[in-house]
């Protein structure tokens, strides 16, 4: 049994932005850009692509702040859908560490998804801006009962040099600096599992057991706010506790990936006519909000056509 988990938040709704306001005094200008929390309907083409290319899985849940998916509204009015489609609000999987809420950063939710009731032991995980672009199998995801680590092993930096580039020039608290701290919280000093953004196969034991005796860390990753350099990836975190438990690491095969500007016009349209023609596993697509007029509309009807 194989469950997947989507992450999504409406940025746009007034209660959701004037929480923001509330709380995001003092948080870094980069982890408050409306851009982080902009919806321009992918959730549909997100839960789309999962219910079309991977029939293995048994429900998807969508976990939200207190909101109404409206983007699935379409997708929902099929009652067999319906049935496999949940929505999951953050209260639901904060439980005894609701006084932590609200939460606007993804890796805190992340770290408590584990803990959306009657969740599969074995799950794929996405963001809304990340969609399965052709049939893919269980296998591909899970060997048995444990995850296929999608990525590749790369070097962590000394931890001198790591040392003197962050006095020269504070780190952001981006993608790969989260994951190469999750390596080091377990210890590993010269080498870490670079993820991609692609569905990820995760399972629910595994950060349950690791976070079981660790209340305090359990709260203290979960309860910033917006993005911080004093997170960690909890994906990354779960990938290193599996491969530290044996499981193989694969590389990631055809990952699409588009962000605005990188490609634009005939590029980019090559591409989307490659994810309408079977050619990505996975595809995301970053930052749609922040994409020309014509570049977004390009995306949209490629996505609409893939999907619909």
């Amino acid at each position: 049994m194989i469950d997947a988990v989507v992450t999504w938040v409406d940025g746009a709704d007034p209660a959701h932005r004037a929480a923001r306001a509330r709380f995001g005094d003092g948080a870094a200008a980069d982890a408050t850009a409306a851009t982080r929390f902009a919806s321009s309907g992918e959730l549909r083409y997100a839960v789309g692509s999962l219910l079309r290319f991977c029939p293995f899985v048994r429900r998807i849940h969508v976990v939200t702040d207190a909101q109404h998916p409206a983007p699935l509204d379409p997708l929902l009015a099929d009652r067999a859908v319906a049935d496999r489609v949940r929505v999951v609000d953050h209260r639901a999987i904060y439980g005894e560490h609701a006084d932590l809420l609200p939460v606007f950063s993804s890796r805190s939710i992340e770290t408590m998804i584990h803990r959306i009731p009657g969740l599969a032991d074995r799950f794929l995980y996405l963001n809304d801006d990340i969609f399965v672009g052709r049939p893919r199998h269980e296998a591909e995801f899970f060997d048995g009962d444990r995850p296929v680590l999608r990525g590749r092993m790369a070097r962590l930096p000394h931890p001198a040099l790591a040392w003197a580039r962050r006095r020269l020039r504070p780190e952001r608290p981006g993608y790969g600096m989260a994951q190469r701290a999750a390596a080091r919280s377990l210890g590993r000093r010269r080498d870490f599992l670079m993820l991609e953004h692609t569905p990820h196969a995760l399972r629910r034991d595994t950060l349950a057991a690791h976070y079981a005796d660790r209340p305090e860390a359990l709260r203290r990753q979960a309860g910033f706010r917006f993005r911080d350099a004093g997170q960690l990836s909890p994906v990354g975190l779960a990938m290193h506790l599996e491969l530290a438990a044996g499981a193989r690491v694969a590389p990631v095969v055809d990952a699409g990936y588009v962000r605005p500007g990188r490609p634009t016009g005939r590029a980019l349209e090559a591409v989307m006519a490659r994810l309408r023609a079977g050619g990505f596993a996975s595809f995301c697509v970053q930052s749609l909000d922040r994409m020309t007029p014509a570049d977004r509309a390009v995306v949209l009807a490629a996505l609409e056509a893939h999907y619909a």
